[in-house]
């Protein structure tokens, strides 16, 4: 599974596989919708609900959500789709494809930005909070940061991303001041996104080759994956919370539900694990809010628990 992400409801999980997009409920496991297709890197849903943008091995595909018909379908390129994302007010998108970076309107598919050329092939894109500035990672290179409107470059982060894929190395802090990147060191850094210094750093986490990177909306904490190690990190100052969660599979993708209560992972056997973090973390990375039980009771008793969501079956 090699994408995934929560709904904004908070009530959905999406994943993106080797035949196209799938979803399921998080209350008990069953599945709702699915959206045929190639095979699935990047997945991001619009706030306002109506939109899923996919990046694939055969381009970007828009999808109307109520509908679940893909509305367009952009090929700009040779190579896949890795990274995708859909700005905050839900009227664009934005797709590294190849070694560029370009914006679009998302009813109608008209380029409003770009192509943003970059040296290598780019392996994140990531809209700021107010949705003004993008943030994009290209393989094994430094952190570029864009005005959306106008495409100028404004500031070049001298870090090394990794040049594994597909990953998600970026993300942005809530008031939109520093942006958190995974590096090559296997270390998780943090910047001034005005003047590009670097803020903070983690210690070399377990596992091998940082994944993905998610913030947590509470802005308490970060998950990362790593091989088939999850570890997560205060955001203040980067410093390791226990446990670390070690997993039989190897991790794809991470995700944050929106109510910070919920970890998926995807994984290299097909599936999602979905995880409650309130019988994680330490309370004072909460509150975590939870208002529905992700297939499962009694967890009261069971300070780890999990559920499996088989995309294979």
């Amino acid at each position: 599974m090699r994408a995934v992400a929560f709904h904004p409801d908070g009530k959905h999980v999406l994943g993106g596989s080797d035949d196209g997009i799938r979803r399921w409920q998080l209350d008990n496991g069953q599945e709702v919708g699915k959206q045929t297709g190639k095979t699935v890197y990047a997945i991001s849903v619009s706030m306002d609900h109506k939109w899923i943008v996919s990046g694939t091995e055969e381009g970007v595909n828009v999808w109307d959500e109520e509908m679940q018909k893909k509305v367009l379908q952009h090929v700009d390129g040779t190579n896949s789709v890795n990274a995708v994302d859909v700005s905050p007010d839900s009227t664009t998108f934005a797709a590294g494809i190849d070694r560029a970076v370009s914006i679009w309107r998302i009813t109608s598919g008209e380029r409003l930005v770009g192509p943003l050329k970059h040296d290598f092939y780019v392996t994140a894109v990531r809209f700021s909070p107010n949705g003004e500035r993008i943030a994009t990672a290209s393989s094994g290179r430094s952190i570029r940061i864009f005005d959306s409107r106008s495409g100028d470059e404004l500031i070049t982060i001298k870090t090394v991303t990794p040049s594994i894929w597909p990953i998600t190395p970026l993300a942005w802090s809530n008031d939109g001041l520093q942006i958190f990147a995974a590096s090559t060191d296997n270390k998780i850094k943090s910047f001034d996104v005005l003047t590009g210094s670097q803020l903070a750093k983690s210690q070399s986490l377990n596992g091998s080759n940082v994944k993905s990177i998610a913030l947590a909306a509470n802005k308490k904490f970060i998950a990362t994956s790593s091989g088939s190690t999850t570890s997560f990190l205060d955001t203040s100052n980067l410093s390791l919370i226990d446990p670390v969660i070690e997993d039989s599979n190897g991790l794809w993708a991470i995700a944050i539900s929106p109510n910070s209560g919920y970890l998926a992972t995807g994984q290299y056997d097909g599936k999602i694990v979905i995880r409650d973090l309130g019988g994680v973390l330490p309370d004072s990375y909460g509150p975590f809010h939870v208002s529905i039980c992700p297939f499962h009771v009694g967890m009261s008793d069971k300070p780890h628990s999990v559920s499996h969501i088989d995309a294979l079956s």
